[in-house]
């Protein structure tokens, strides 16, 4: 069990009954205040997840844009750093190692005590299941506390403002929800680009020119990994190989495999059939390195995953590989993408706001994609005939 996992129990077993007796307490003996819904400070909570902090970041522009004399913060983890850094829509990243440095009691009850002195007036917790973030919201003292309305968590008795959660919706429309009910202009929906530095842009375009990579090339990215906790969403490394094979064949592609350094030795099994030897980026970027990278790309194929959204974000032209979980929840939003996604009647088995994720061992809806099919979503996006997911 990896930390994240780990981490995930923990929450939901002690983090359940907790919410559900501060809630329980709360309404029995406090006394509420009329709600103020012109924010004058904001909090807002996303810890974990980068593809869930890349789909979060229309958000931040839609409260930086309606309210822009507010003070606004955000609290993630470190793990999730790069993604926000940079960001003009934030006057303030608040790091939260909770897995690290910051475990245990000591560290929530000190940062539960900074967020009592930087004296937020609403928190936004884009959380869709974490028990932990509704807990610091409530011993912060922070008046209005808005929040998913989902059930079996024991969570929503501590939000002041709750908000039906959309099952139905991307997940960039959902978070968008949270702030519309504060009044925020919600109708600039896009993804936005990471903050990249002229120094990372440097470091890309030397790795590229020392691959032989020139502007005018065909590049394709393809990022087979998935984190250790979503084995279940990858596509057949040798599929990918044959794939890689065909776009240098027939399209005289320049194929650059992305990922984690400990997602060199999945990569390897993707290209040793390969008759053409890619590029490797893997290890060898940081994230915003990665984000400047697939900016590059004039394709990317990948299976559903956080570097998926950033890909998009940065504008390159993605076909996403779906199974587990739904593509119209988690699909490249926005124009010009594809998905594939093999509808079987076991899926999707992975709902994050439930807290459900795929332990299949046998995942036949990944299987079920054959290399033909990525073949023919190639084909149809460099036609210009994608439309939106």
């Amino acid at each position: 069990m990896d930390q994240v996992d780990l981490f995930k129990k923990i929450d939901k077993i002690i983090g359940t009954p907790f919410c559900f007796l501060l809630g329980v307490l709360d309404k029995l003996f406090f006394k509420k205040d009329n709600i103020s819904l012109k924010p004058k400070r904001i909090l807002v909570i996303k810890l974990i997840a980068i593809g869930d902090l890349v789909v979060a970041l229309p958000t931040l522009r839609a409260l930086k844009k309606s309210f822009p004399e507010s003070y606004i913060a955000i609290l993630v983890t470190p793990r999730v750093r790069e993604v926000v850094e940079g960001c003009p829509y934030l006057d303030k990243i608040i790091y939260y190692d909770i897995l690290g440095k910051d475990k245990g009691i000591k560290g929530l009850f000190k940062l539960i005590w900074l967020l009592r002195k930087l004296k937020f007036d609403v928190v936004i917790e884009l959380e869709q299941y974490y028990r932990i973030t509704t807990l610091i919201s409530y011993l912060a003292g922070i008046q209005n506390r808005i929040g998913f309305d989902l059930p079996g968590q024991g969570r929503r008795w501590l939000f002041t403002i709750r908000v039906p959660y959309p099952i139905n919706k991307h997940e960039v429309e959902a978070f968008l929800e949270m702030v519309k009910i504060i009044g925020a202009d919600t109708s600039e929906k896009e993804l936005v680009e990471i903050w990249v530095s002229d120094k990372d842009k440097e470091y890309i375009n030397k790795f590229l020119d020392e691959a032989g990579v020139l502007k005018k090339d065909f590049l394709v990215g393809i990022h087979p990994g998935t984190g250790p906790s979503a084995v279940s969403r990858r596509w057949p490394p040798e599929k990918f190989g044959k794939l890689a094979d065909w776009l240098v064949k027939k399209y005289k592609a320049k194929v650059l495999f992305t990922g984690d350094f400990l997602e060199l030795k999945l990569i390897n099994e993707c290209i040793k059939s390969m008759t053409v030897k890619p590029i490797i980026a893997a290890g060898r970027t940081n994230l915003k390195q990665f984000a400047e990278i697939t900016k590059r790309c004039k394709l990317f194929i990948v299976a559903d995953t956080g570097p998926l959204h950033i890909a998009v974000a940065m504008k390159s032209k993605v076909i996403g590989l779906y199974g587990p979980n739904t593509p119209s929840k988690w699909g490249p939003y926005g124009s010009g993408h594809l998905t594939i996604y093999k509808t079987l009647d076991c899926s999707p088995c992975t709902k994050l706001y439930l807290g459900q994720v795929s332990r299949c061992k046998d995942p036949i809806c990944m299987e079920n994609i054959q290399v033909d099919d990525v073949k023919k979503a190639v084909e149809k996006i460099l036609e210009g005939s994608a439309n939106a997911t």
